[in-house]
């Protein structure tokens, strides 16, 4: 083959792949909605015109054209008719339909692909009652979406919009904000990065950081949406929101900021500010209608006070704004009073160095005590939470106590607690146990502990020994540091305590059953003993001393079931939030 036929022949080829290029469609083919047509002078005030294939005109006056359904106004204009398309300048409008208006300082309209891009000191466009304003602004006919690529604000009803650039979909009412998102609303201001609002529904869809402040509280999330109007939301990601009184984290938050209610899902964090209290679980709820906070699914409680870390796990806890809010029924408990009616009958009992007591028997003697009254009634704030309920395999880590129980209930109001279905508790080298356990709270440490029916008091002395106390109903006292006072038996008493001397040598073995006593203690030994009625009291010497007649019936130390920090906190929580401030993230 010749170098010219060679030349011929690729050139035809290059011919060919260039055509089948050219067939092609574009990836974003321009969607026109009707044949193209020709620009059409309506009016003008005067004409320069030149002639050939690509004629130029020049408007002057009161200028309007006309293309497939829209007005263009100017005062002057230049027209090309070969290419259909028109440079105008000065008092810019641009008429679609009955409710479409743009107005601007110049504007190049082209009348094939039906794009026209406006510029101007200000260019105005109003939709109905949506008004964008902008620098410069192209709008596409073909699809009806308006273009801003600087910054703009978008005023609708009493909220202004602003962002560096967006999109307006004047058919579908939708917006594209892109670029320091701004909505300014009277009850609130929301700001992102990246925005779609729908101005029929007021939903606005975000997927970057985004925070919305009211005077209802703060919302804060990467993702997510929000209905302007009710100031319901959903968000999605790790999301916070903040009041006051409160803040509440999850990785699913769903709230409604006006009435204060919605629901947390995944590592949800309740913070009350005012009580210094926090709570974590799988799962949240917020209903400020019924007056509650309830966290289920691997919870757990941090309360501080004073410094001291109250730590509680259960299957769910509801913590109450008000305690009204609470259906209660009285739980009686026994208060003894031993200050008066009493017969000084004392002696020394050299065998066993404790004194005896007989205590006149007087219905005085006991009293009625309710939840709702208080040993240190605190006044009330509106602001923090009154109340508390845990339920289901309870278990509490404090410093100064722990314990396990089926369910309780906490009165912040005045400091009491009521441990209910199994419940049992250690205080320093002390177990207690009753069918209902009932603990009053005075500048942070337990005062008094009310055990009602089927109680069990075991307190280990220095010499490990388990001095013991049963009865109906037991009353113990503490002292600052925790460890017991006196304790106060009503009903079936009996008890066995270890006769130690000054040097912790065993003296003997007392056992006593009596229906009413009082057992004073001293440096964690039994010190003083009180009878009511007729006691029998029998000292048994060490050598004497048999297995059989160290222990009560239904005696059972279980120091094995006295939860750790580690086992209240849970696998669930990461190791270090033991010891972590009370801070919510």
């Amino acid at each position: 083959m010749s170098l010219n036929a060679f030349r011929l022949s690729l050139l035809f080829c290059l011919l060919v792949v260039f055509s089948e290029i050219s067939a092609q469609k574009p990836l974003n083919p321009i969607v026109d909605k009707g044949p193209k047509s020709k620009i059409e002078l309506i009016k003008a005030d005067s004409l320069i015109g030149t002639s050939g294939l690509n004629s130029l005109r020049t408007f002057y006056g009161h200028v309007r054209f006309f293309h497939r359904g829209v007005f263009l106004n100017c005062q002057k204009a230049i027209h090309n008719t070969g290419s259909n398309n028109l440079v105008a300048y000065g008092n810019i409008l641009i008429n679609q339909g009955d409710t479409l208006t743009i107005t601007g300082d110049t504007l190049f309209y082209d009348g094939d692909t039906r794009i026209a891009r406006i510029q101007g000191r200000k260019v105005i466009l109003t939709d109905d009652d949506i008004t964008l304003v902008s620098k410069k602004m192209n709008y596409d006919l073909n699809t009806d979406v308006a273009y801003y690529p600087i910054p703009g604000v978008i005023n609708q009803d009493s909220v202004v919009l602003s962002s560096n650039k967006g999109y307006y979909n004047t058919t579908t009412k939708l917006f594209n904000y892109i670029g320091n998102v701004e909505i300014l609303h009277p009850d609130f201001v929301l700001c992102t990065d990246t925005l779609d609002y729908d101005s029929n529904t007021k939903r606005a869809d975000f997927n970057s950081y985004t925070t919305i402040t009211s005077a209802d509280g703060t919302l804060s999330a990467n993702e997510g949406y929000y209905f302007t109007d009710s100031k319901k939301s959903k968000f999605f990601g790790r999301s916070f929101m903040e009041n006051a009184e409160y803040t509440l984290t999850a990785d699913t938050l769903d709230f409604d900021l006006e009435i204060e209610e919605g629901f947390g899902i995944g590592h949800v964090e309740f913070f009350s500010k005012a009580d210094s209290l926090l709570l974590n679980g799988d799962y949240g709820e917020k209903l400020s209608s019924k007056g509650f906070t309830k966290i289920s699914g691997n919870t757990l409680m941090r309360s501080v006070s004073d410094g001291d870390t109250l730590f509680l796990s259960a299957e769910y806890i509801i913590a109450y704004n008000s305690i009204d809010s609470v259906i209660q029924k009285p739980i009686d408990s026994l208060f003894v009073d031993t200050t008066k009616n009493t017969i000084d009958l004392s002696k020394t009992d050299t065998a066993s160095n404790v004194q005896l007591e007989i205590i006149v028997p007087d219905s005085a003697l006991l009293i009625n005590k309710l939840p709702g009254d208080s040993l240190s009634a605190k006044p009330k704030d509106k602001n923090k939470i009154e109340f508390i309920i845990a339920n289901g395999n309870v278990k509490i880590y404090r410093d100064d106590f722990q314990s396990i129980c089926d369910s309780l209930n906490y009165n912040l109001i005045d400091s009491s607690i009521v441990f209910l279905g199994n419940p049992m508790i250690w205080s320093t080298d002390n177990q207690l146990e009753g069918d209902t356990i009932e603990v009053h709270m005075v500048n942070n440490k337990i005062k008094t502990m009310f055990l009602r029916q089927n109680s069990f008091v075991i307190a280990q002395d220095s010499a490990f020994n388990f001095n013991q106390i049963k009865g109906r109903g037991i009353v113990a006292a503490f002292d600052s540091l925790t460890n017991i006072q006196t304790v106060h038996v009503d009903g079936n008493g009996e008890s066995i305590y270890f006769a130690m001397d000054d040097a912790n040598k065993l003296i003997g073995l007392n056992r006593v059953e009596c229906s009413r006593m009082v057992l004073n203690f001293l440096n964690r030994k039994v010190k003083r003993i009180s009878f009511m009625g007729s006691p029998e009291s029998r000292l048994i010497p060490p050598n004497e001393i048999g297995s059989n007649q160290i222990k009560l019936d239904d005696f059972s130390w279980e120091i094995e079931k006295k939860p750790t920090k580690k086992q209240v906190v849970g696998s669930y929580f990461a190791d270090d939030i033991v010891e972590m401030e009370l801070t919510p993230n």
